[in-house]
């Protein structure tokens, strides 16, 4: 890669790009920043040369984003709110951010935070967007590359990343209120012997679950598997199956399924709930306030 000085910047052309990212069309783009279409074209093409990719490729009667071109896009949406205002000398303002805040979490984050959350971001930070994706497999490396801001997880983060445990949580059973076990709490043979239905967080396994059992030489006999907590604890009634879940999440399927607790195997260990996220967020004014914001549901749970 050459070096570029920023003295040799076109800084004409950065709102021209970004709106040729994000609407990925030359006519959208253009009527964004007020273009003709002509002068968009060229832009287009000067742009290409500068940044030495094509940023856009057509594919299938639709233009696509490359791959340097999804980098630029990230780091755009960041910079841009920075330099408006850095220019207009206006501090970080919650109350007026019209900012995005892009959030990986599990159901169990989903249900148990998000409730909260969007309590106080109405009060807070009215324009502040949420987008929230499911967990994949390649969570922690969105993070570093910039395609969400925070992860919500149990599983531990690569040390590049900041991470920070937001609370401790345990494992409860949630079986059918009719369900004939009477005791209150799971032998391990007896929790064996359970049908269960089983959270598919990794490949096919509940991993905080299954993971220690395997690790003792022990499986779960699986009746069904879901991706979702919410849906496998309505899966429940009528049956006799079995479905192991964090305390508080029971607390909650509780008020909404015909359901009861027993306590787990005492095999079954309990873990560390953390928000992650990449440093170069560390002193991002908006995502400093928001790990404010976390902190302060969190402490209440």
């Amino acid at each position: 890669m050459r070096p570029v000085h920023l003295r040799n910047l076109d800084l004409n052309l950065l709102m021209p790009l970004y709106a040729l990212l994000k609407e990925r069309s030359v006519t959208r783009a253009a009527q964004q920043v007020n273009l003709s279409q002509p002068a968009m074209s060229r832009a287009f093409e000067r742009l290409r040369e500068v940044l030495g990719d094509e940023l856009l490729v057509g594919r299938r009667g639709r233009y696509e984003l490359t791959a340097r071109g999804s980098t630029l896009l990230r780091e755009l949406e960041l910079l841009l709110p920075r330099l408006e205002r850095l220019w207009a000398g206006e501090r970080f303002s919650p109350r007026h951010s019209m900012e995005r805040v892009r959030l990986s979490m599990t159901d169990f984050a989903a249900s148990l935070l998000l409730p909260r959350l969007m309590l106080v971001l109405a009060e807070r930070a009215p324009g502040l967007r949420i987008e929230v994706a499911p967990p994949r497999e390649g969570s922690f490396e969105d993070a570093s590359a910039g395609r969400v801001d925070f992860i919500f997880s149990p599983l531990a983060a690569p040390s590049a990343l900041r991470v920070e445990v937001l609370f401790e949580e345990d494992f409860v059973c949630l079986v059918a209120k009719a369900h004939p076990f009477a005791g209150k709490q799971f032998g391990l043979r007896e929790y064996l012997a359970q049908g269960h239905i089983v959270i598919d967080t990794e490949n096919g396994r509940q991993t905080l679950v299954d993971r220690p059992l395997a690790e003792a030489g022990h499986h779960r006999r699986s009746v069904l598997q879901v991706p979702f907590f919410v849906s496998g604890a309505l899966a429940l009634e009528g049956t006799r199956l079995v479905l192991t879940v964090p305390r508080r999440l029971a607390t909650l399927a509780a008020r909404h399924a015909r359901v009861r607790t027993i306590e787990p195997p005492k095999e079954i260990r309990g873990f560390s709930y953390a928000m992650s996220w990449h440093p170069r967020l560390e002193q991002e004014p908006l995502h400093a306030w928001f790990r404010e914001q976390v902190r302060e549901i969190c402490a209440d749970l």
